[in-house]
């Protein structure tokens, strides 16, 4: 599941259903709202896992016995991705502009959720996400398939120097950015992390793409550079079986 900002009680810059505790929203505004998402998906205390989000590549798994705590919630420190095999947990990855990218290995079978920003798709969050799901759960990315969620496009998402240089290695950049002057590029995150994803053998046709730009959409999603001070999405994916 991906939210949007409806459907919560928080209110100015935060509204509606702003899900981070971190962004300088009401606390009590946050727990409703967070209370909101937990009953309408049905998890049951304990059985949420959610990641510090540090803009890097670490991964973390989450089994039977880790920390999935629900109210108050602790993240997992130092990743941006999790994984798990154990059904009944849900895995979740905020956003307001980043990609967040969930993934089903049916066969073993096994989830992860990760949150991709600019940082983390330089640094290979997804292949590092896919390496370790094959580490621990056998996972081969010709079974995967992938969502990649609300985030900010390339039409409104224009990044500089520092960025170009940090990501232009890739062989995804020539069709993921588009130059626009001088030292400036529209970057187009899920464009490079599609390719990321079909580069290390999840099939195209198995990766889907939420169509929405968060930066045009100011009815309906969070969006930090069009913002600043803002909310936060979730994205949600769990095994039901």
């Amino acid at each position: 599941m991906f939210t949007t900002r409806l459907g919560g009680v928080s209110v100015g810059s935060y509204l509606s259903l702003n899900l981070a505790s971190h962004v300088g929203d009401a606390s009590a505004a946050v727990a409703t709202n967070r209370r909101r998402c937990v009953r309408a998906l049905g998890i049951t205390p304990g059985r949420l896992a959610e990641a510090e989000q540090v803009h890097g590549s670490g991964v973390g798994a989450v089994g039977k016995n880790a920390p999935a705590p629900s109210a108050p919630r602790v993240p997992l420190p130092g990743v941006d991705a999790l994984v798990t095999a154990v059904p009944g947990v849900w895995l979740a990855v905020y956003s307001a502009d980043c990609v967040p990218v969930l993934l089903l290995d049916a066969a073993s079978p096994a989830v992860a959720a990760i949150h991709a920003g600019w940082r983390g798709t330089a640094a290979g969050i997804v292949e590092a996400t896919l390496l370790r799901m094959r580490e621990l759960f056998g996972t081969a990315p010709g079974r995967c398939t992938a969502v990649l969620g609300p985030a900010i496009g390339g039409c409104c998402y224009e990044v500089d120097t520092p960025v170009a240089e940090a990501m232009r290695g890739g062989p995804w950049w020539p069709e993921a950015a588009r130059p626009t002057g001088p030292e400036r590029w529209h970057l187009d995150l899920r464009v490079a992390i599609r390719r990321q994803l079909t580069a290390l053998g999840v099939p195209d046709e198995g990766v889907t793409s939420v169509p929405h730009c968060t930066a045009c959409r100011a009815d309906l999603f969070f969006s930090h550079r069009r913002d600043g001070v803002t909310g936060r999405m979730g994205a949600y994916v769990c095994l039901t079986g």
